[in-house]
Formats: C-alpha cells, sequence, structure tokens
C-alpha cells in the first residue's frame, strides 16, 4: 500500500467531514430565523423588553448573535478546539461531556451486537457453504428471509413481550438507577449484563444472519479456486480446508461488512434503546430533538459522521492491506 493512497484517502475524508460540517450547522437553521426563540418561547406573564433581554443574553450565551455566516465562523473556530457548545439543559453543560456519559452505554450494546454477530455469523455461515444444500444452508437462508421481513424493533417488541413479561426471565425495561450505581464491581457489571440481554438479543439475530450470509456466499466462491482443489487433493481433512484456507481467504467481504457495522456502532440502535429505555446515545439525541437543543443535536450528529469516517477510512485502508489488487481511479495501490 503506498503512502500516497493511504494520503488520498485522509484527504477525501477530511473533505467530506467539511462538508458534513458545514450542512450539520446550516441545515437546523433552515426556516428558523432566530433558534433562541425555541430556546425562550414567549411566555405570557413576561413583557416584551424582559423578552427580548432574555433572548439577547442567550444568544451571547450560546453564539447565536450575529448574522448566520459570523455564527458558522465562531462554529468552526470552537470545533478547531475541541468545544462542541453547550446544551441548552438546565445548567448549560457541556455538549461533550454529555455525549462522554452516554457513548460507554451505546458501546455495551452495540459491541456486544457485533461481537456476537461476528463470531456465531462466520462459524455459521462457513458451516453452512460446507452444508450447501443441506439443513443448515435452508436454515440461513429462512433465517435470512426472516429478518429481511422482520425488522429488530418487531423482534425487541416480540422477546420484550415473551420474555420480559410472559416468562419474566429478563428485564422488559432498563433499570433506571444502572447507570447512577454503576461502580465496576462484578455486581454491577452483572446487573448491565442482564438488563442487556434483550437488547442484544434483539439486533444479534439479524447481525448473525448478516454476517453469516456474507460469510457463505463468499466461501462458496472461493472453494472453487485452484489452491483449494489443490489443498483438497494433498489429503487435508473437509474441517481443515474450511476454516485454515478457505474462510481466511474469503475475509474481504467480511471485512467490508464488518466495517459498514462499525461505523453504524454509535448510532445504529436508536429506536432499540427507545424500546428498553436504555440510556445510550440513541436516547440523547431524542432528548435533544424533542426540547430543541440546537447544540446537543449538532454536536451528537457531529460525532456520529466524524466516528463513521474514520470507521470508514480504517476499513479501506485494511481492505487494501488484505488485497493489495485493490485500485482506485484505475492505478494499483
Amino acid at each position: 500500500m503506498k503512502l500516497s493512497y493511504v494520503l488520498q484517502r485522509i484527504v477525501l475524508t477530511i473533505f467530506i467531514f467539511a462538508v458534513v460540517m458545514t450542512l450539520n450547522f446550516f441545515i437546523p437553521r433552515l426556516g428558523v430565523e432566530d433558534p433562541a426563540e425555541r430556546y425562550y418561547p414567549p411566555q405570557g406573564n413576561m413583557s416584551d423588553v424582559e423578552y427580548n433581554i432574555i433572548k439577547q443574553y442567550t444568544r451571547e450565551q450560546y453564539d447565536l448573535n450575529g448574522s448566520t455566516w459570523e455564527q458558522y465562523v465562531k462554529y468552526v473556530a470552537k470545533l478547531m478546539k475541541g468545544d462542541l457548545g453547550n446544551s441548552f439543559k438546565s445548567g448549560s453543560p457541556k455538549v461533550s461531556d454529555l455525549i462522554a456519559e452516554r457513548i460507554p452505554w451505546t458501546l455495551v450494546l452495540s459491541v456486544s451486537t457485533m461481537l456476537v454477530g461476528l463470531i456465531f455469523g462466520l462459524l455459521f455461515g462457513a458451516f453452512a457453504a460446507w452444508k450447501r444444500g443441506r439443513w443448515p444452508d435452508l436454515l440461513l437462508l429462512n433465517a435470512s428471509t426472516f429478518t429481511t421481513a422482520l425488522p429488530s424493533f418487531f423482534i425487541a417488541l416480540i422477546l420484550t413481550l415473551v420474555l420480559g413479561f410472559e416468562l419474566e426471565w429478563f428485564p422488559a425495561y432498563t433499570d433506571s438507577n444502572m447507570v447512577a450505581t454503576f461502580d465496576w464491581s462484578w455486581d454491577a457489571i452483572a446487573n448491565v449484563a442482564y438488563n442487556a440481554a434483550l437488547p442484544v438479543m434483539s439486533t444479534a439475530f439479524g447481525s448473525i444472519v448478516g454476517y453469516a450470509q456474507t460469510t457463505r456466499n463468499s466461501v462458496i466462491s472461493v472453494s472453487n479456486e485452484d489452491f483449494i482443489l489443490t489443498a483438497r487433493s494433498k489429503g487435508l481433512s473437509n474441517s481443515k480446508v474450511l476454516y485454515k484456507h478457505t474462510l481466511r481467504n474469503a475475509l474481504l467481504p467480511i471485512v467490508t461488512s464488518f466495517g459498514m457495522s462499525v461505523s453504524g456502532l454509535i448510532g445504529g440502535s436508536t429506536v432499540i434503546e427507545k424500546i428498553f429505555n436504555w440510556n445510550g446515545m440513541g436516547t440523547l439525541f431524542l432528548e435533544a430533538n424533542n426540547t430543541n437543543d440546537y447544540p446537543l443535536m449538532m454536536g451528537i450528529m457531529l460525532f456520529m459522521s466524524a466516528f463513521a469516517l474514520v470507521a470508514n477510512l480504517v476499513t479501506d485502508l485494511c481492505y487494501s492491506l488484505l488485497d493489495p489488487r485493490v485500485t482506485v481511479g484505475g492505478e494499483r495501490r
């Protein structure tokens, strides 16, 4: 992999981030002359003078005074210092602090789902390819149809009804004291795992099927290559040929799928978090949207976009390392 290719991908990522940052600033302001009016709506017992004083104070506090372009310049200058601004919440907490509080809880769900899906998806996908046309393969194809027809939030509702309310094996809603009382003790960790069981199961099923389907198709396409036929002719066992040679060389589509999953780690579980009342980034964004908290909405969207862009950049670079045949613009990198 040439240094020029790495630099090209980094420059392109920075350019895309600049575009996203600009859209992130201007889109929430479409059709809104004064964002401060949404933060401080007119009160019946407030005079016009008092209302204008409050709005002016709010504009100065949150850099909403001046023209839109002047606000944009201030916004970019603060971002270059790593400052996402202050939320409209009581006490005006920093947006970065609010995001930092919620990220670990979103990662508990998303990383758990991704790891479960990747491990079981790889194993079962390779097994289904090995048993092509038999019951494992047919089971995977039917499961793929099932997950396409039923989204994860519908599966979550079914699991909540059956395992949460009927059988009471797991809590249907997250313990409201879990976040505040977490102290890294074994009891606290076990409580988090217990509360995360249903949310993870709701999304892991689709993740397992998705990885398994990708693995199956990739393994089948590689299994007819000459080096696989050579390995078989040497008398190697089927399992050794499958997991040591075939699966190893079928990883490229799986790496792409994994990279896409990583890019959606932060914002991909909003609906699931809402169903189970899980205090993650998704519920934080919904709270900001419901209260018209401009700085918080913009900070969350920008953070999610930056995370996705970095994940895609790393995936591209890993892909080119795994396959030197990757080309960009007709040139081999």
